[in-house]
């Protein structure tokens, strides 16, 4: 552990065991303070002693006997007690740890907890699109940030097979009487783009037939527009067969309901076919997925659920509960009746579980009037599934923020149903859409951005760039490189703001050098990374620990506060503030270098200080990018 994270670390400890309080209460409170004249570090300590200047001798000396730590000084401001790392002792510190092969490593909690992380769970019926990608790489991120910190994290993907678009497309192929995987391989084309082909085309022409059918014009006109443009994208001469078989139907609608009943069911051909279609989908996600660096431990089927009785048995223990009722001729949950009879008189299940006020809840509906299970039921037995199989502690789901009341709704819902921990310990990690300068998607009209077209763009900017700042590297070389930055350009994108904010996603800037961007992180460790092997190995012994001040202690001390942002990060699951830091470290280290070189420093053992420096950085800059799965590069 790094000189500064083991301080931190220590002081945090000995004020927990002093003030007989939460260690990990102490251990945030001596974050960076909002001002510098604070110091490094702030502790509140008037909120818990009136005798701060006793505790902040008690700290020093147990810092120093028991520790062994002398490089930190204790000052007492407006009843803060203020930790300042000194320039030429810290030096000294860090240089004995380099000295014995130490690596910055993330604090880890003291009782790791077994956390679920379910994320992007895309309706498996056409390729992954830009805003599935937000929900995988905040997902990702997620996992990895909980992973640093110690926790065992169990990535999940819920596979929503069930429900009127996977009939669609069911539909579709059925229609054109050929098995999914034969088609695939026949025209050689990616299995995701295939049938979101096919299930555009079906629900766009049952949706024209409506129009028609219904008089309205207009609609009908942009649904042939809609059919005119996905003609153009056949893959194979099949448009037209597709389109005239539906036509051909009496009733579409009846052909998709009975599909989607008779699968529920588990019948033949029904649940081989969709099984199918659906299996091609999961491979073209697990493609496009790899290149992005996600991927999952299990895959659930939304279907097993049903087949397999739990979701029945579910709904008959919630028939036997004092919470069923009758609403809308639909056997339901009473979820108003659990907030004003349960909730309201938990303190603790209220703390979790907020209910907005003036927000109307309606009853949780179980089943529809023709015995049919809705997505929320199978959902509420979901839930319970990722806590048994995985003994999960915790579940965060990442689902769009339109989930919203669906998701409060099941909370309530299982607290009604016995399942207080369940509802206590599962977060709904709600996030905005994706918008692109181009307008807006529409997966029903296979009108959307995927993730490999993005990708795909982003990776031929970059070998222009590449190319230009490389002219004689290898092909093989420069197209591995350009993917990366196309990756770090992604997923830097996707993290980059609160995941509660709209985002507007430009490839343009996302691919910018020169600040805030993946390319940037990765440009700034490439260059940190040839300055070390221009400057050679480090003399550790040469090292000039008096020249520690100024811009090079605060560039020392902030790289080496990468590892608490990182577990701040994880604890407040805020992959934002992460991305924030390393930004701001980059910019001040490219800064710093522009006006105190490096390379070119006359004094030794001041440029072997600054060597020093440069390698914090640079490990700094690693170890944080690589939670946020940004790759990492040597040559750019």
């Amino acid at each position: 552990m790094d000189p500064l994270t083991r301080a931190i670390e220590a002081s945090s400890r000995t004020l927990a065991d002093l003030l007989k309080i939460d260690e990990s209460l102490a251990f945030w409170s001596l974050m960076e303070p909002t001002k510098e004249e604070y110091g490094d570090a702030a502790f509140p300590a008037i909120r818990y002693t009136k005798d701060v200047s006793s505790l902040m001798i008690k700290l020093r000396e147990t810092l120093q006997e028991r520790y062994g730590i002398n490089y930190v000084s204790l000052r007492e401001l407006n009843g803060f007690l203020n930790i300042y790392f000194e320039g030429p002792d810290l030096a000294r510190a860090v240089i004995g740890w380099l000295r014995e092969k130490g690596s910055m490593e993330v604090p880890t909690v003291a009782k790791p907890l077994t956390i679920v992380v379910e994320h992007t769970s895309a309706n498996p019926i056409h390729p992954l699109h830009i805003g599935h990608t937000r929900n995988a790489c905040i997902g990702d991120s997620l996992a990895r940030l909980l992973s640093a910190r110690g926790h065992k994290v169990v990535r999940r993907f819920y596979i929503d097979d069930m429900g009127r678009q996977v009939a669609i497309a069911a539909l579709g192929f059925k229609l054109l009487n050929v098995r999914p995987n034969d088609l695939v391989k026949g025209l050689k084309v990616k299995p995701d783009k295939l049938v979101g082909w096919v299930y555009a085309v079906t629900s766009t022409t049952i949706d024209a037939i409506k129009a028609r059918t219904s008089g309205d014009l207009e609609e009908a006109e942009k649904l042939a527009s809609a059919l005119a443009r996905l003609k153009s994208q056949d893959p194979g001469n099949l448009f037209d067969r597709l389109y005239n078989s539906v036509l051909a139907l009496k009733d579409p609608e009846a052909e998709v309901s009975s599909i989607n009943i008779r699968y529920e069911q588990g019948l033949e051909p029904e649940r081989s076919l969709i099984r199918e279609l659906v299996g091609l989908v999961l491979e073209g996600f697990r493609q496009s997925l790899s290149r992005i660096g996600v991927s999952f431990d299990e895959w659930d089927w939304e279907s097993d659920l049903v087949w397999n009785g739990m979701v029945r048995g579910l709904v008959e223990q919630a028939k036997r509960s004092a919470f069923y009722i009758k609403y809308k001729d639909a056997d339901a949950v009473d979820v108003p009746s659990i907030i004003s009879k349960v909730l309201a008189s938990d303190p603790e299940a209220s703390s979790a579980i907020k209910v907005p006020k003036g927000l109307e809840i309606p009853p949780l509906i179980l089943l529809r009037s023709d015995g049919s299970t809705l997505y929320t039921t199978r959902d509420l037995a979901y839930t319970l599934l990722k806590y048994k199989s995985s003994n999960a502690d915790k579940v965060i789901n990442v689902i769009g923020a339109d989930q919203r009341l669906p998701q409060l709704q099941l909370r309530i819902a299982l607290l009604g149903l016995g399942y207080r921990k369940e509802a206590i310990n599962t977060i709904h990690y709600d996030y905005e859409i994706v918008r692109l300068p181009t307008g807006a998607m529409h997966g029903r009209r296979g009108e959307y951005v995927t993730l490999d077209e993005v990708l795909d763009y982003a990776k031929s900017r970059a070998l222009e760039e590449v190319r230009s700042r490389n002219p004689d590297a290898e092909g093989e070389w420069a197209e591995k490189t350009a993917e990366a930055i196309a990756v770090g350009a992604l997923r830097y994108s996707m993290v980059q703001a609160r995941a509660s904010k709209p985002l507007t996603f430009n490839v343009e800037k996302a691919l910018n050098l020169k600040e805030s961007s993946g390319p940037y992180l990765q440009y700034t460790y490439v260059r940190a990374n040839n300055i070390l092997e221009k400057h050679g190995p480090i003399d550790l012994e040469g090292t000039g620990p008096e020249a520690l001040t100024g811009q090079r202690r605060k560039l020392m001390v902030k790289a080496l506060r990468t590892p608490l942002v990182i577990a701040k990060a994880a604890d407040d699951l805020a992959p934002e503030d992460l991305v924030g830091h390393l930004v701001g470290l980059a910019d001040d280290f490219n800064a710093w270098y522009e006006v105190d070189t490096v390379i070119h420093e006359p004094d030794r053992p001041v440029r072997e200080l600054k060597a020093a420096i440069t390698y914090i950085v640079k490990e700094a800059l690693g170890l944080g990018m690589s939670v946020l799965g940004i790759p990492l590069l040597r040559r750019m």
